[in-house]
């Protein structure tokens, strides 16, 4: 019975330490909010994740590009990391439409997370 309790903690041990390192940035929270509708048009696109994002010096480790419905870059200010969240401030107002948002960030764990969403301005 010992040697059974024993056997209990050490695979719950193996496999705790398995799903923290198979954790990744995944997005918790966004504004805009994915697939939704705005009636007022958004100052900045902010992401934010479940793990610290990584940067490089003079690499474009991270990146948000949003574009409008004819696949036109948005322009935005360049990308600020702060810890788990990213963000970038668009240069300009947006015209109602359909945007999409499409973002590459590397997390703490190497991970990199290359996705999109999009979201609409009535």
């Amino acid at each position: 019975m010992r040697n059974l309790k024993v056997l209990l903690v050490v695979a719950g041990l193996v496999f705790s330490g398995t799903q923290s390192a198979m954790a990744h940035a995944d997005l918790v929270k966004s504004f805009p909010i994915a697939n939704s509708t705005l009636t007022k048009a958004p100052k900045y696109v902010q992401l934010e994740f479940g793990e610290t994002i990584i940067t490089l010096k003079n690499r474009n480790t991270n990146s948000i590009v949003i574009l409008d419905s004819k696949g036109r870059e948005i322009e935005t200010s360049k990308i600020v990391i702060n810890k788990a969240v990213a963000r970038v401030v668009l240069v300009g107002t947006l015209k109602p439409g359909k945007y999409l948002v499409k973002y590459r960030i590397a997390s703490a764990d190497g991970h990199v997370l290359n996705t999109q969403f999009k979201f609409t301005l009535s």
